[in-house]
């Protein structure tokens, strides 16, 4: 009799344990623990937190997922998007992950650390040697792929130019091959006048620079061209581009606030001088020509209208003109 009852609890006590197990795959929310990506109904188990993740962010904070694991993965991720799985090569124990720059890895060589074995504040030599994919460009350091268009420069240390690489493939677009216009900020690196947002890519240094202060501190804009130019700095005193040779004079092109240049006139500061975070009358006064409507702060002209409620600062409505111009639009 005894046997049997021990028997009897011995089989009740493994269907609680079996039924335990089963319970818990995939039910675990974000920030729930786990020991695999399995327990998780995101899928993805924090690589380096043993926590349930969002899949594409864990890319970023957290390493990856594949908590339990000897390298993390993205393979949520790729879910998501609609991509197929990371494949394993012919039967054998799958490879490590690839970085998420797919192919800068190879870059790696020759500098110490195996490629996409680097987390986020790892000293990085490039892009590749980062599980994120980007090593930020100012830093050297493994950064998230978006924060990192915000607060490094970008992705790309160690080349010529920042990237956004690591960041398009999160969300799914394709890989930009080139600096894109207008997209950057004072001091970043471009290869032309049009890479920037101030419209001036300084002359010797190939860095953009405020239109009006270049033509002191930088022999000009025009990197790239056989001679320098004071074109965005004519601009945003309303005056007509220098004119071409043989040829009449084009009309004069409107500053880029749409006229608030001119109203910088008295406040103290030449216009186009004032950088991001500097304190600003109006839009004339910003090498970004967009002086938050909020803040009276120099500011991006596109960021501007989501933080600042639009440029514009010291008229009575915002405007997004500085935005506009850097689209193309009219």
């Amino acid at each position: 009799m005894v046997a049997k009852l021990s028997l009897l609890l011995a089989l009740v006590s493994i269907q609680l344990v079996s039924g335990a197990v089963l319970r818990r795959q995939g039910t675990q929310f974000i920030t729930g623990l786990c020991k695999s990506d399995a327990d998780c109904a995101s899928g993805c188990c924090g690589f380096k937190s043993g926590k349930c993740a969002g899949a594409i962010i864990a890319q970023e904070r957290d390493g990856g997922c594949g908590f339990g694991n000897a390298t993390p993965n993205d393979d949520a991720a790729r879910k998501l998007r609609g991509q197929a799985p990371a494949a394993p090569a012919g039967g054998a124990a799958p490879p490590a992950a690839p970085p998420a720059n797919n192919g800068a890895g190879g870059a790696a060589a020759g500098s110490g650390k195996a490629p996409g074995t680097q987390f986020i504040t790892g000293t990085c030599a490039n892009d590749g040697e980062c599980a994120s994919g980007c090593c930020g460009f100012k830093s050297g350091k493994c950064a998230g792929a978006i924060i990192a268009q915000e607060r490094d420069g970008g992705c790309g240390f160690g080349n010529a130019t920042p990237n956004d690489d690591a960041a398009r493939k999160l969300r799914g677009q394709a890989r930009s091959l080139e600096v894109r216009q207008g997209t950057q900020f004072i001091t970043g690196t471009c290869n032309g006048d049009a890479d920037c947002a101030s419209g001036c890519c300084g002359f010797k240094s190939g860095k953009c620079a405020g239109a009006i202060i270049a033509q002191e501190r930088d022999g000009g804009c025009g990197f790239g061209n056989a001679t320098p130019n004071d074109d965005a700095a004519r601009k945003l005193r309303g005056q007509a581009p220098a004119a071409p040779a043989g040829g009449a004079a084009p009309p004069a092109a409107p500053p880029a606030n749409n006229g608030a240049g001119g109203a910088a006139a008295g406040s103290g500061k030449a216009p186009g001088t004032q950088f991001i975070t500097g304190t600003c009358a109006n839009d004339g006064e910003c090498a970004s020509g967009c002086c938050g409507f909020k803040s009276g702060k120099c500011a991006g002209a596109i960021i501007a209208q989501e933080r600042d409620g639009g440029c514009g600062f010291g008229n009575a409505t915002p405007n997004d003109d500085a935005a506009r111009k850097l689209r193309g639009q009219a």
